[in-house]
């Protein structure tokens, strides 16, 4: 296993970074090389013709190359893989406010450890969902169209969407950092009230859920993932029984004065739940330094009304009802930053939202766990970043998440665990333009371990993985 930790540095230190560009923390977000949604394309750029849109229309192109590798604690299994993708898409130019967008992508398992499931061996928790989830057996190259859609501006700040598209909320998001990312298909609209203020949200009846390889209705997806336990602590089996017909967003975001902003959004599936949240922040520049400080409340509350229906079938319960708080304190000065993070998580009942549509937006979250599915939970946490101009830029974050043991406030049955993480993120310029590189090792270990069993801790603590992900955009 050491070996394949090495491999994964060697493909970090072979990759030169002569001169590269600031980039955001992300979390190996794809490059964007087109305007998102939102963005309406100048009216001196507008096609005369319908030939002339689609004959001047744009091609783009991203190639995706990730390697994963996670050694657990003791006689545990390990697990590695290495795979490779790549897309190509299409937009006409847009014509009588109307606008059309295509994209195509494959992915292929390169060489990889046994991912699958055997007597003795769990399955593979990271590295599998490179691939699809769904059947961990198969080898081949796996495709399909993510993006199919028809743009229409009928007035300059409106826009509408419809179709396969990618789309990023708090909590229905592409959740990228695999080979390829969430889309979701529907109708979307982005409107600007003045410079300050937008609003946008739409209705959405499908998703490609990443790790698979087909398109589901929104009902039909949940459960791809792990089920967990229910809140009876028997297993869950809900795949197949989340009778939501689709799922109704509405966000709005204003940005106040220097360096302020709020947000608030509300999420309705009929049958399934309705959560609401709202995000501010606010700066304080001083001379020595900026201060931030952001705060993220999130109520939630379960629509389903069968009653009669078994506790493991159940994706939530009737009434069950969710509530959270999430608070940050930032401070930069010059190329560094510092931060402190809570969450808190209470114990009126698990926060859930269907990990196949999306990823969580709490500030102690950190790449390779989640807290989704758990209540009565206090996270804390910090991270340190640093970053100049043409040089790459580093990141450590730390995380102690003390969660319930109750089934019914902890689904995926989770010990209290410390979280380290360490990243390098590094966009390249002049003549790599559009190269992107980053790095993580993730180490995690359980704070007590003779509270839980270690058959049950494999691919959730006492473990170090490393990720190593190249993007190239043009």
């Amino acid at each position: 296993m050491i070996r394949w930790f090495l491999l994964g540095a060697a493909l970090l230190a072979g990759a030169r970074p002569a001169v590269a560009q600031s980039v955001r923390p992300d979390t190996l977000l794809h490059p964007t090389t087109h305007a998102p949604a939102g963005e309406a394309a100048a009216d001196s750029l507008a096609a005369r013709s319908l030939a002339q849109a689609l004959r001047k229309g744009e091609f783009r192109a991203h190639v995706r190359t990730v390697f994963m590798a996670t050694r657990n604690r003791g006689a545990a299994p390990d697990y590695y893989a290495h795979g490779v993708g790549a897309g190509l898409g299409y937009e006409t130019k847009t014509w009588h406010g109307l606008q059309l967008g295509v994209e195509g992508f494959f992915l292929k398992n390169l060489y990889s450890s046994a991912l699958a499931a055997e007597p003795g061996r769990p399955e593979s928790r990271y590295e599998l969902s490179l691939f699809d989830l769904e059947h961990p057996h198969h080898r081949e190259i796996l495709h399909q169209v993510e993006e199919l859609w028809v743009r229409w501006q009928p007035r300059p700040g409106l826009q509408l969407t419809y179709g396969r598209q990618q789309l990023d909320t708090p909590l229905l998001n592409s959740q990228d950092s695999r080979l390829s990312p969430n889309f979701v298909q529907g109708l979307w609209a982005v409107g600007k009230a003045g410079k300050a203020t937008t609003l946008q949200g739409g209705w959405l009846t499908h998703v490609a859920p990443r790790s698979t390889d087909r398109w589901y209705r929104l009902g039909e997806a949940v459960g791809r993932y792990s089920m967990g336990v229910s809140t009876d602590s028997s297993r869950a089996d809900y795949l197949g029984h989340v009778p939501t017909h689709g799922l109704a967003v509405l966000g709005l975001r204003r940005t106040l004065g220097h360096g302020g902003s709020v947000q608030a959004w509300q999420y309705f599936a009929d049958h399934l739940l309705a959560t609401s949240l709202l995000e501010s922040t606010v700066a304080f520049p001083r001379p020595a330094g900026t201060w931030t400080a952001s705060s993220l409340l999130l109520w939630q509350r379960g629509l389903a009304k069968d009653r009669d229906q078994p506790v493991s079938q159940r994706y939530l319960n009737p009434g069950e009802q969710a509530r959270a708080l999430s608070g940050r304190v930032a401070y930069q000065r010059r190329a560094w930053q510092g931060a402190a993070h809570y969450t808190r998580l209470t114990a009126h009942g698990r926060y859930l939202f269907p990990r196949e549509w999306g990823r969580e937006p709490f500030y102690t979250t950190l790449p390779r766990e989640r807290i989704e599915g758990a209540g009565d939970v206090h996270a804390f946490g910090t991270t340190v970043a640093w970053q100049r101009p043409h040089v790459p830029r580093l990141e450590a974050g730390y995380g102690y998440y003390n969660l319930s043991r109750q089934a019914r406030l902890n689904k995926y049955s989770l010990p209290d665990f410390h979280q380290l993480n360490l990243s390098m993120t590094h966009a390249f310029s002049g003549a790599a333009q559009g190269l992107r590189l980053r790095t993580l090792l993730a180490a995690k270990w359980g704070a007590d371990r003779a509270t839980y069993l270690p058959a049950r801790a494999v691919n959730k603590v006492d473990l170090q993985h490393l990720t190593v992900a190249v993007d190239y955009g043009f």
